[in-house]
């Protein structure tokens, strides 16, 4: 049976060459988008998983009100993590982080253009981002501490070994001390940077981001186990009026990380879609091929 099918094919083959390979190539064209919809989407839906601590982390949400339409937007006050974590027994850990920027960083007569942005005290308990030198608990302390992945400090000092405790000028203005050296970030991190330094080191510079009127950076927190999820965001929903009644038109809620990714659209306070419709979009095509 299976060489009297491939004699028929042999035989159209000799008949129509031009249509043979025609077909040929659309098949195999055919093929290889499909594979590489699958490769694209499994990215797409492995952003953001490998967090160890993945099942409680969360970001915390506002929803602000403006006459009768709900903004939801991702930028807190910058004393809303630490205070939840102070005040809220469901917090175990909490970091505020704000903006990555390109900075020039100094090692003597070496100049290198890295992105960095400023965190909060428990980031890397929060994150599952690898320390290759240096303690979770320690590396930001100290206000003037720099945690530097492992390709910074190669392009820093030529080398990744022995990081901890050199030295590097930021912006040709301030010195920080590296207390720490992470693994380069996954692809499947939404979040990439080169390297952090504290939040309390941003505070000193800008006194607005500790006012519970002024909004900008973002918060996270890593819920403990056995939480009640519907009824810790019922509780942290007028947290931030319980501390500035001039803000009586936010409420807060979380969102989890990972969900961020592929969800983060909202209409009118309601979570509506994103990223989310391309991936189930190239599926179906994926799938019609």
């Amino acid at each position: 049976m299976i060489k009297h099918t491939l004699l028929l094919i042999y035989r159209n083959f000799l008949r129509a060459k031009g249509y043979f390979f025609i077909n040929l190539i659309g098949l195999a064209a055919g093929l290889v988008c499909t594979l590489l919809i699958y490769l694209w989407v499994r990215d797409e839906l492995s952003m953001n998983k490998f967090h160890e601590k993945d099942a409680r982390l969360y970001q915390v949400m506002e929803h602000q009100k403006y006459a009768d339409e709900l903004m939801t937007t991702t930028s807190t006050p910058g004393i809303l993590a630490e205070t939840m974590k102070a005040e809220l027994p469901e917090v175990e850990y909490a970091a505020t982080t704000t903006w990555v920027n390109p900075f020039t960083l100094s090692v003597k007569d070496r100049n290198v253009k890295a992105d960095g942005y400023y965190v909060g005290e428990d980031y890397f308990n929060i994150f599952s981002f690898h320390l290759l030198q240096g303690n979770a608990d320690l590396v930001l302390k100290d206000k003037l501490s720099m945690v530097i992945s492992k390709d910074l400090a190669m392009r820093l000092f030529g080398t990744d070994e022995n990081a901890v405790g050199k030295i590097v000028e930021l912006q040709h203005k301030k010195s920080f001390t590296v207390s720490g050296v992470f693994e380069n970030l996954p692809t499947n991190s939404s979040l990439q940077f080169d390297f952090v330094l504290s939040f309390e080191e941003f505070k000193l510079d800008n006194e607005w981001v500790i006012q519970w009127g002024n909004n900008g950076p973002s918060s996270y927190v890593i819920l403990r186990e056995g939480t009640d999820l519907i009824a810790f965001s019922e509780k942290i929903k007028d947290f931030v009026k319980s501390k500035n009644k001039d803000d009586s038109n936010v409420s807060l809620f979380v969102q989890k990380f990972s969900d961020r990714y592929l969800h983060g659209r909202f209409e009118n306070g309601i979570q509506s879609g994103g990223r989310i419709e391309y991936v189930q979009l190239f599926s179906i095509i994926a799938i019609l091929f």
